[in-house]
This record gives structure tokens, C-alpha cells and sequence, in this order.
């Protein structure tokens, strides 16, 4: 349904209603004069019966012959009026006489429960229910006592007949004003619907990518609604060349993600092959550090080849360690967590290094937050990274220093730096240096930062450097408050 005739209708409807209300109104007070001019009449009638009835009914009931002597006057009431019956009860309530021309019969009825006039709403609901509108009127004895009443039905034809002239009157009049209300409220809502029009239009040209520009209307809450219409075209103008430049970019960064994605797909079939092969590699390295071992024994300390088979043994044994170091990368255990704090896995990676730090000349500073909260954890995990973070930092200061490890809270983070005062980390190698088989040392594996980022990201948290100008800051953040 459109705006125009939902509008018209609601004209319509506010019109009708106005008219059918005036209808109800007019209708209702001609049924109240009826009504009222039948209640004066029929008590009036009935009185002039109950003068004429004192005589035959007394307190005790009606006297002999009362029921030949009443009829004459009943049915003379039912001539001069249009009466649909008449008839008079005793006091009991029994019917004395009656004179009846529809054929339903008197009731009876106790006296206390006439009335000399019925309401309007009782007079309304016997013409709907086409029943007769009565009245009464009580029949007083010589001494004074009730005797009994006076009942007349009147015929509802001319009441009715009354009010279908009000009704049809009625209902003229009301449809000459919805007639006219819904002239001018076309006329009116054509006015008002016009600039809507074209603003749909131009709404549906809009969609379509054309430059679109509506004329400002008359009225001022019309000529707003424009305004922000031909705003909102220049707006929607400038997202569109902005929507096509993004969508541009997304389009290139989609592309990027997936060539991305399929080379991690293929490096982790790579890996997978790797694993194995490492695996059955270091087996035969462990037979050859044997045999070579055993070998190593049975020669003399001077005998020439005694130097080779060392030589054997002690390369085998360093393939043999960066196999083990490699496979712990690949395999990539997931994280055992328990609640606990940081500070002894922390303190314990300290001590471990505490020889070589002494062996290269290097001072070691550990600070621990007091107020430091648990984290759910892998100590096993973290003991690694904290380890690997120590010896970098130690063989990075070749000619001694001093490495500073802290543990703080900081953002709903626990985060601990491990700082030293070597040469630093320069941009380019910061940008690739947690990347694994990634070392700038002449026998480095490139796996030990990479097993770092590892243990980081397997408790939710990230790994990070700097450089601070006199060394490198190694941070690792460890997120604490539980996630929503």
C-alpha cells in the first residue's frame, strides 16, 4: 500500500467516523423523544385505566365480574392507541384481565416491579430486539392501599419507522461529507505526494550510479526533506569512488592472503615431511656418535686418527642436538596450562644460564613485580622461551655486559623484558628475526626465537623487540584477565 493511499484512507477514516458519529447522535436523540413522548402518553394512558379499575380490584384481589367489566375498557385503549395488549394485574401478580393482540399473552408480575417509564437504553434494546416498549402504572384502592398495576405494550413500528427517517437523513449528510472530505484530500495529498515521487524516482536513478538532483519543493518540511536528499546523492557520490578504491584493496590483499595461505599450506607438508625425515636422522646420528664413541675408546691417546674420531663424535653430537631442537619447533605441543605465577619459572631460567653468564663475563639483574598475578600457564613452555631469551642475550654480548630480566604488570598483562647491552637488533633483521631458520650467527639454527613466538601465542600472548640504542629489549606479553 502506498503513502498516498494509506493517507487517503486515514481521510477517509477520520470523515466516516466524524459523519457516524454525527448519524449516532442524531439517531439517539430521536429515539430519546420518541421514547420520552411514548412514556408520557402510555403513563398517561395507564393512569386513566387505573382510575376506571380502583372499583373492581380491591387488596384482598380482584371483585366478581372484575375480569367482564375490564375487558371493554382494555380493548377500547387498544383502539384509540397503537397498543400491542394491555391487561391489569392484582397485587399478587396474577393477571386480572387482559386484552392481547400479538398473541403472546400477559405475563404476570409482582406490582413493585413496574415502572411508569422504561429507561432509554431499555427502550432501545426492545426496538432492536423488535419486542414492544411497555409502561405501567399502579391501581390504588378506595382506602388507599396497592391494589395492583396497570400494563401496556406499545407497537415499535412508529419508533422505528422514526428513526429509519433519522438514520436515512443521517447517512445523506454523512456521505456528502465523506465525498467531499476525499476531493480535497486527494487534491491535498496529490500536493503533498508529488515531491515524494520524485524523490523515489530519483532514489531509484540514484542506485543506479547516475548523478541525481531534485528540485527544492515549496513547503518548508517538503523543501527539507530535498535538501537532505540531494546531500545525501553528493554524499553517496563520494562513498561510491571510495567503496571502488577499497574494494580494489581488498581485492589485492585478498590475493596476498591467499598465495599467503597456500604457502603456509604447502610449508606445513614441507614440515610434516621434515619431522619425520629429522626423526629418522637423528636416529642414525645417535649410532654414529655411538660407534664413533666406542671407536674413540679402543685407539690410543696418540694415535693420528684419535683427533678425527673426536671430530666425528662431537659434529654428530651438535647435528644430533639442533635435530632435537628442531623437532621440539615442529611438533608444537599444545599448552598444559595451570594457574601459577611467574616468578619461579622466571628465577629458575636465570640460574640455569648463571654459569655461562659467568663464563662470558656477563651480570645478570632480576626484578620481579610484588604485586604480580597468576596466569594460567605452561611453566614447561615458558622455562624454554625464558632459557632461549637468556643465552641469545648472552652470546649477543661477546666482550661481557650486563642483562637486565624484569617482570611487571602492565594493561592486564603480565609482561616480562629481557634487556642486555649488546649491539642491539637493527630494523631489518627485527622485522624477520622470530621467523624460524632465521640467525645471523655463523652455527645458529634459527629455531630458538621461533620456539620463543611459539610459547608466546600458545598462552594468547604476543612476542616483541627493540632496540634500545645500547642493546636489544626482548618483551614477551602474557594476558592474565580471563577473556569474555
Amino acid at each position: 500500500m502506498t503513502l498516498r493511499l494509506k493517507l487517503l484512507v486515514l481521510v477517509a477514516g477520520v470523515t466516516l467516523f466524524a459523519a457516524t458519529g454525527v448519524t449516532s447522535v442524531a439517531l439517539w436523540r430521536g429515539l430519546l423523544q420518541a421514547q420520552q413522548q411514548l412514556s408520557c402518553e402510555g403513563a398517561s394512558m395507564a393512569s386513566s385505566i387505573a382510575l376506571g379499575a380502583q372499583k373492581w380490584l380491591g387488596p384482598d384481589g380482584p371483585e366478581a365480574g372484575a375480569r367482564e367489566a375490564l375487558l371493554p375498557v382494555l380493548r377500547r385503549a387498544l383502539g384509540t392507541a397503537p397498543l400491542v395488549r394491555a391487561w391489569i394485574v392484582d397485587r399478587q401478580g396474577a393477571v386480572a384481565a387482559c386484552a392481547d393482540l400479538s398473541g403472546r399473552g400477559c405475563p404476570g408480575g409482582m406490582p413493585g416491579s413496574f415502572r411508569a417509564t422504561e429507561m432509554p437504553m431499555d427502550s432501545l434494546r426492545r426496538l432492536v430486539g423488535r419486542e414492544p416498549l411497555e409502561a405501567s402504572a399502579p391501581i390504588v384502592s378506595v382506602n388507599g392501599s396497592l391494589a395492583g398495576a396497570v400494563r401496556i405494550s406499545y407497537r415499535s413500528d412508529g419508533v422505528l419507522a422514526e428513526a429509519r427517517r433519522l438514520a436515512t437523513g443521517a447517512a445523506v449528510i454523512a456521505l456528502a461529507w465523506i465525498v467531499l472530505g476525499l476531493s480535497f484530500g486527494n487534491l491535498l495529498l496529490h500536493r503533498i505526494t508529488r515531491p515524494l515521487t520524485e524523490v523515489v524516482r530519483a532514489t531509484e536513478k540514484l542506485s543506479e550510479g547516475e548523478r541525481i538532483e531534485v528540485k527544492v519543493a515549496a513547503d518548508p518540511e517538503l523543501s527539507e526533506l530535498v535538501g537532505a536528499f540531494n546531500r545525501m546523492s553528493a554524499r553517496l557520490r563520494e562513498s561510491r569512488a571510495q567503496m571502488e578504491q577499497l574494494i580494489a584493496t581488498l581485492n589485492e590483499r585478498v590475493a596476498r592472503a591467499t598465495e599467503e595461505g597456500l604457502r603456509a599450506e604447502r610449508l606445513v607438508t614441507l614440515g610434516g615431511i621434515a619431522a619425520g625425515f629429522a626423526h629418522e636422522m637423528g636416529n642414525s646420528l645417535h649410532v654414529i656418535s655411538g660407534f664413533a664413541a666406542m671407536a674413540a675408546r679402543e685407539l690410543p691417546a696418540d694415535h693420528p686418527n684419535r683427533a678425527d674420531m673426536d671430530a666425528v663424535k662431537r659434529e654428530a653430537g651438535r647435528a644430533s642436538a639442533m635435530l632435537e631442537r628442531f623437532l621440539f619447533f615442529a611438533r608444537a605441543r599444545s599448552a598444559r596450562r595451570a594457574s601459577q605465577s611467574v616468578e619461579p619459572v622466571l628465577r629458575e631460567a636465570v640460574e640455569v644460564i648463571e654459569p655461562a653468564a659467568v663464563e662470558a663475563r656477563v651480570t645478570t639483574d632480576l626484578r620481579v613485580c610484588a604485586a604480580l598475578p597468576d596466569v594460567n600457564v605452561d611453566a614447561e613452555l615458558l622455562r624454554q622461551a625464558f632459557v632461549n631469551l637468556c643465552v641469545n642475550a648472552i652470546q649477543a654480548m661477546k666482550g661481557g655486559g650486563k642483562l637486565s630480566v624484569r617482570a611487571l604488570q602492565q594493561n592486564g598483562e603480565v609482561v616480562v623484558e629481557f634487556e642486555d647491552t649488546g649491539p642491539g637488533v637493527p630494523l631489518p633483521v627485527r622485522e624477520h628475526i622470530f621467523e624460524p631458520f632465521f640467525t645471523t650467527k655463523e652455527k645458529g639454527t634459527g629455531l630458538g626465537l621461533a620456539i620463543v613466538r611459539q610459547a608466546a601465542e600458545a598462552h594468547g600472548g604476543t612476542a616483541e623487540v627493540e632496540d634500545t640504542g645500547h642493546g636489544a629489549l626482548f618483551r614477551i606479553r602474557i594476558p592474565w584477565r580471563p577473556s569474555a
